[in-house]
């Protein structure tokens, strides 16, 4: 039975390529890191409706809006409908509502950006993932009532996985595509071998193009308070990328790599100019938080000074185990308080900063 020795031979070699790409899977998802929570100082959730994936703030009126959708009952296969949240800053308790004076139909948000227009009204971009429809970036406008009205609604074929947005014009802006693959294998090669297909748009008002490639699942994006850097974050590279921008053409330079031995989600800067990164430092652990409500998975929490002197200029402000907030995708600073958003979770994390 030589043919069955073979096979025999054939399934050994499989199973140990399995395991192999397992184990390196694991390993490069630092599931084998022992980690040493500590937060900065004294931490409180804040009940929410359902999970903000990513948070924007208007520093000038103290309001922080929440890209508000229940995730987890997503994951579920639950038909579910999303929602910009305002959240008030200024009260004590916090107190908070609909951003938004009419919901797009369909309105599934994921990553949010908001822009001060010249004349000084204020424009929410947010990037929506209708079912069965083409994934879209919907603007909307403050009116003189405070809420949020439906200006613009943008699709291109280029908007093949959106999953954050950055604002630099009245109708411009930036995308990060976290996949690039065009089949199950090119998936495969992304998740499995880290293969670099993810891309950053840049749209101009009228037209969207590449402006960036070979990422390895671009999930964050924002852009410097000058105009002048863009910073793109690659889960699967575990690391931010820094780009200089051509305020002109939109067009993007590579400059350096934020390394962070972590896999960074959303960003985000302070009224400072440092850029607060939310990261997942337990890929693996992630995934199974995905399945399994239960399963906590590990939030982190880097600030990245630029023009830092004399001192690193990567800090990490914050290791939680997922007890106090599982699946932390984005970090906001303002004043002395940091908010901390998840993917799945239905609540903000609020710390006190030294």
């Amino acid at each position: 039975m030589i043919w069955l020795k073979r096979a025999g031979w054939l399934l050994a070699a499989l199973i140990a390529c399995v395991v192999v790409v397992l184990l390196d899977f694991m390993r490069h998802g630092g599931q084998f890191r022992t980690l040493k929570p500590h937060a900065p100082g004294i931490c409180s959730p804040i009940p929410l409706t359902a999970s903000a994936e990513d948070i924007q703030i208007d520093r000038a009126r103290g309001i922080a809006y929440l890209s508000l959708l229940d995730r987890r009952a997503g994951m579920q296969g639950v038909e579910t409908h999303g929602d910009l949240y305002a959240l008030d800053l200024n009260t004590e308790p916090l107190q908070g509502n609909s951003a938004l004076a009419r919901v797009p139909p369909g309105f599934h948000p994921h990553g949010l950006s908001l822009y001060r227009v010249g004349d000084g009204s204020l424009r929410l971009f947010a990037i929506s993932h209708p079912k069965g429809q083409p994934h879209t970036v919907e603007i909307f406008e403050q009116g003189t009532e405070g809420g949020f009205r439906p200006v613009a609604t943008i699709t291109d074929p280029a908007l093949r996985s959106p999953n954050a947005v950055a604002a630099i014009g009245a109708r411009q802006f930036y995308v990060a595509n976290d996949s690039g693959a065009r089949n199950i294998w090119q998936r495969f090669g992304e998740l499995v071998l880290r293969r670099g297909l993810s891309e950053v748009l840049y749209f101009d008002g009228e037209t969207m193009r590449v402006v960036a490639h070979g990422l390895k699942s671009a999930t964050g994006i924002a852009v410097s308070g000058d105009g002048l850097r863009v910073y793109v974050s690659e889960t699967l590279g575990r690391r931010v990328r820094v780009y200089a921008r051509n305020a002109g053409t939109g067009e993007l330079t590579p400059l350096e790599d934020i390394d962070l031995a972590s896999a960074p989600d959303n960003l985000n800067f302070d009224a400072d100019g440092n850029l607060w990164i939310a990261a997942h430092p337990k890929t693996f652990e992630l995934v199974r938080h995905f399945i399994s409500a239960t399963h906590p998975s590990p939030t982190q929490i880097f600030r990245w000074s630029p023009n830092a002197v004399g001192v690193p200029r990567l800090e990490e402000v914050l290791l939680d185990d997922g007890r106090a907030l599982s699946a932390g995708s984005v970090g906001a600073v303002v004043g002395r308080r940091l908010f901390i958003g998840s993917i799945t979770e239905k609540k903000l994390l609020s710390c006190r900063l030294p």
